[in-house]
């Protein structure tokens, strides 16, 4: 007795859903994407072997340059006018995030005078920028 047996044709794979996938997760990753604003204020940080920061939209920004000079957001700051500066962009709420970011040239002077200010202003998330070991940019 002789079975017969049929030959199968070629199986095809369709690959559109996959396709779908792809779109899809490729869509969700540049829609949830955040791009990191650097500062236009040209500053050499000094170097860590840290990781990078913590992404968070309600931060302030202050920036000491190499002559000593204060930004806040970016902004030439008095001395006098520092405190006021900050509870401003902070709303006073003491929980907001700061970033430090002085110049690798910078007095330590200045930074302390920062850091003083901070503390008066009962601020405690101080994070002090610093480029990691071969990157170009600030973290």
């Amino acid at each position: 007795m002789k079975l017969r047996q049929k030959k199968r044709s070629d199986l095809l794979v369709d690959i559109t859903p996959l396709v779908d996938v792809v779109f899809l997760m490729l869509i969700f990753f540049m829609v949830s994407t955040s791009f990191n604003v650097s500062s236009t204020l040209k500053l050499d940080l000094p170097s860590s072997k840290a990781t990078a920061e913590q992404k968070d939209v309600n931060k302030v920004s202050i920036s000491i340059n190499a002559k000593g000079q204060i930004f806040v957001q970016d902004e030439a700051v008095e001395d006098a006018d520092l405190r006021k500066r900050i509870l401003n962009i902070s709303k006073g709420d003491p929980n907001v995030r700061v970033v430090l970011r002085a110049d690798s040239d910078a007095r330590h002077k200045r930074v302390v005078y920062v850091l003083d200010t901070l503390r008066g202003l009962e601020m405690s998330k101080i994070g002090i920028a610093t480029v990691s070991t071969g990157d170009k940019e600030p973290q």
